[in-house]
């Protein structure tokens, strides 16, 4: 739109931030052998994976692998991790892809033609269970006489080991808890998507050497319990210790049988036993049986835990919501205090950034890596084909931190996972010597199934950092890790256990924990710089967090207003909570954008500068406060550029590797004609974002600005790209192709239907095209429209309209308008090619001296 600098009132929504995780091996660790230890989700087929229609059928072969042969020409067997009722499972390398490892299971039993169709259709159906406490697993082949499952390769102890460690005794609640949260955060996202797994039980939960707890084996438990394999005994690969009476019974399985075997398995992790014993479900029903209750549990915990355990069907708890919220009833029921890992989280992230600078040489490779670069859903190449390679060399010293997940099972505590994992963005863009990925391109990725190569490749960074949240009673859990995303191996991982009574003592406690991990010290005047703009008040910090959750998906003046509400709260309990003041201010500017009335614009603006201002004073080291106060307010609000560069270099020092400070630095030059400096500002901050679809208008705008039309027509593709609705794409390439002689085609560009313009849009488009065209008649008749729709407001467009119309006096009267609502859109008067026809006048010229352009 004409006259609107950017960023643009009209806001793309933001991808709803937690995030997904995904575990690769840690260099050196040898997985205890188990059955069971590796599977679950299914991608339909690791790209070049063999063709599972072109195989044979349901075949299968008791001879062992040796290390060094090969499955399906592709996979070379390393070493057996570990064998189970059902296959054994040996750690693979992919010998197409550098560095790329697998596990495989390769199945003991031998599938007919329907039961391995069915398997593949299963396997097809739990890849869409996206989800960071669910394994994922890629493929099923047939080579030969064997059939194996591809799956995701981790490290750890699946949890039958771990209570064998314990000696029957047991885990305390405050080490079980976090293992039951994600056992039950990946069932009830199983259960959401009518998935249900069938024999779940401590072989099949598997504890990652970085805490988290994954569940395997989706797919092949349900298949294995049809009546389709061949030479199976027993109760068909369920577990009878685990099973519900109707699933003994041979009934068609139900979410509320999964939540009884749940409900066995934590019976055991409290207790070290079973709930019936030795006995099985029927033979405790008919006995006539009760659960004995856990010391450890209180009353109303053991009735929650006893109707999960109820015989029958009808009578057991209904979801896994319902069992973990009346397990949490004495031990975590109160209300949450997620602040309390912000605080422990920016300071230890920044140790961690400082670190991953000093030992960059100890991980990260100095040579490109060839990465096959094949679609998800292309076919393998032909036997002796070569794979297709693109090179992968990101910036050595690049991060991309994903949305921290979420591990509450209460998706109302997602704006504080998310709001954590964007404060640690910021923190970490403060360290000059790191290049970080910024929030809307990280969070791109959320809640989809993408491995961390993948993401690193389409962010081009050289590292992932990962964590998880999660509270049990007075505890916290911070859990965070670091992975080299060029050979996928972790670099360092950590988890941290504090009470929420400590919380002023947890930022130099976990800093100083971090430090001594990576052997580096972290500096003072650098932990200063991470720690300014910030609060230690708990509840302020909560009500922060919920208003930047509102103001990143904001569409309207009312959803502003709300944002600007709730920073109001944080402001209240906390004064001196510089962020709140700048975020304040940021909304403001907005709802200005959003309004209609001078009056009501003037006092938005004057609110706006009062606390951006605020925030400057409270953190003079703030870098987001500067650039709030420079470029949203002093630029946009007041006009007042001499003011505004001043602030916006001082962001530039503060963060230049923030993505958002690069891209109010690109606005400003852009509008004082530094066009370079503009466009080189605006690519590095897409090259720190490139998912975000604003900074790719504003790509495209500095290239308007900057004159390169033709440039533009080729940025718009980007642009529709991300954002098939962006206006910046239609009224750009309507207005570029004027500039460019062509007003028949900027003619059907305004016409079309499919060309995303409002309606006041579509008249400002019209009115310069039909013009153009010699249909002036019409041309008046479309700016009549727009003046009727936005008043004194438009000033500076109706100013350009007539500029190009070829009356010079018109535009200097609108001009005159403009100046004294202080619109905004006077920045683009240097720069703005529709001006030409006017830039002699001497009241034009009178104007420019007035708004005091930095030379």
């Amino acid at each position: 739109m004409l006259g609107l600098p950017l960023p643009a009132p009209r806001m793309s929504k933001e991808p709803d931030p937690p995030p997904l995780s995904t575990e690769v091996p840690q260099s050196g660790v040898d997985p205890h052998p188990s059955g069971g230890w590796t599977s679950g989700v299914e991608a339909e087929r690791v790209p070049g994976s063999p063709d599972e229609s072109a195989q044979p059928q349901g075949t299968a072969s008791d001879e062992p692998l040796v290390i060094g042969q090969m499955l399906s020409g592709r996979y070379r067997i390393e070493r057996e991790v570990g064998e189970g009722g059902m296959g054994v499972v040996y750690l693979v390398s992919d010998q197409q892809v550098v560095g790329e490892t697998f596990a495989v299971k390769v199945l003991k039993a031998a599938l007919d033609p329907q039961a391995l169709e069915l398997l593949r259709q299963e396997v097809r159906q739990t890849r869409k269970l996206s989800h960071p406490n669910i394994v994922d697993m890629h493929s099923v082949n047939v080579d030969g006489k064997r059939l194996y499952v591809l799956m995701e390769y981790l490290e750890g102890k699946p949890l039958n080991t771990l209570l064998d460690e314990e000696f029957g005794r047991g885990m305390p609640f405050s080490h079980a808890w976090p293992i039951i949260e994600d056992v039950g955060a990946a069932l009830g996202y199983a259960h959401d998507h009518n998935v249900i797994h069938s024999d779940l039980k401590p072989a099949n939960l598997l504890v990652t050497t970085s805490g988290r707890t994954k569940l395997l084996d989706f797919g092949i438990a349900r298949v294995s319990r049809g009546p389709l394999l061949h030479k199976r005994s027993g109760s068909r690969a369920l577990t009878p210790a685990y099973a519900s009476c109707e699933m003994l019974k041979g009934e068609e399985a139900d979410r509320r049988d999964d939540i009884y075997s749940f409900a066995c398995v934590i019976y055991q992790i409290l207790s070290g036993d079973r709930p019936f014993g030795e006995l099985t479900a029927l033979e405790a029903r008919d006995a006539g049986t009760r659960v004995p209750p856990l010391a450890v549990l209180s009353r109303a915990q053991n009735e929650a835990l006893a109707q999960a355990l109820a015989f029958d069907r009808e009578a057991r708890t209904g979801s896994v919501e319902e069992l973990l919220a009346g397990l949490v009833t004495d031990k975590a029921g109160r209300a949450r205090q997620p602040w309390v890992l912000a605080v422990a989280s920016v300071v230890a992230v920044a140790a961690l950034a400082l670190a991953y600078v000093v030992l960059d040489k100890l991980w990260i490779s100095r040579h490109s890596v060839a990465v096959q670069s094949v679609g998800p859903d292309v076919l393998p190449a032909a036997p002796g084909a070569t794979a297709t390679t693109v090179a992968f060399n990101p910036p050595p010293h690049s991060v991309a931190v994903l949305p921290f997940v979420n591990m509450s099972g209460d998706k109302e505590q997602e704006y504080f996972s998310d709001g954590v994992s964007e404060e640690l963005i910021k923190s970490l863009s403060h360290v000059e010597a790191l290049q970080v990925c910024a929030r809307t391109s990280s969070f791109s990725f959320k809640s989809k199934n993408v491995d961390i190569g993948t993401i690193a490749r389409k962010l081009n960074v050289a590292a992932i950092l990962e964590g998880s949240i999660r509270r049990s009673g007075d505890t916290v859990r911070i859990t965070a890790q670091l992975v080299n995303a060029i050979n996928g191996f972790h670099i360092w991982s950590q988890s941290y256990d504090r009470d929420l009574r400590d919380i002023l003592a947890l930022q130099t406690d976990i800093a100083a924990a971090v430090a001594q991990e990576m052997e580096v010290k972290l500096l003072g005047d650098e932990a200063a710089r991470i720690e300014a703009g910030g609060t230690h008040n708990p509840a302020a910090y909560d009500a922060y967090l919920r208003g930047m959750q509102i103001a990143l998906t904001a569409q309207d003046i009312a959803a502003f207003r709300r944002a600007v509400a709730v920073f109001d709260q944080a402001i209240a309990l906390d004064p001196g909570f510089a962020a709140a003041h700048a975020q304040r201010a940021r909304a403001l500017r907005y709802m200005a954008d959003f309004s209609a009335e001078p009056p009501v614009v003037r006092e938005f603006y004057a609110q706006a500068r009062q606390a951006a201002e605020r925030s400057v004073a409270l953190a003079p080291d703030y870098a987001d406060a500067h650039m709030v106060l420079g470029w949203h307010v002093l630029a946009n609000g007041f006009l007042e550029l001499g003011a505004a560069a001043r602030e916006i270099d001082r962001a530039m020092a503060l963060a230049p590797g923030s993505a958002a400070v690069l891209d109010g630095y690109a606005g400003f030059e852009g509008i004082i004609g530094h066009h370079d400096a503009a466009l080189t500002a605006m690519r590095r901050a897409i090259r720190l974002d490139p998912q975000n679809s604003r900074y790719h208008e504003h790509l495209l705008l500095n290239l308007y600005w900057a004159r390169r039309f033709e440039d533009v027509l080729v940025a718009i593709g980007d642009v529709n790209a991300l954002n098939a609705q962006s206006f910046y794409a239609g009224i750009y390439s309507a207005t570029s192709n004027l500039a460019l002689g062509h007003p028949e085609l900027a003619a059907q560009i305004c016409e079309s239907p499919a060309t995303p313009l409002d309606r006041g849009e579509r008249h400002l488009c019209l009115a310069l095209a039909d013009h153009a065209l010699g249909k002036t008649g019409q041309a008046s008749n479309e700016l009549a429209e727009l003046r009727a729709m936005r008043g004194d407001l438009g000033a500076a467009t109706y100013a350009a309209v007539h500029a190009q119309w070829g009356e010079p006096a018109a535009a200097v009267r609108w001009l005159a308008t403009a100046e004294r609502v202080h619109r905004a859109s006077l920045l683009q008067l240097k720069v703005d090619w529709m001006f030409d026809p006017i830039r002699n006048q001497q009241q034009f010229q009178a104007l420019e001296e007035r708004l005091n352009f930095p030379p």
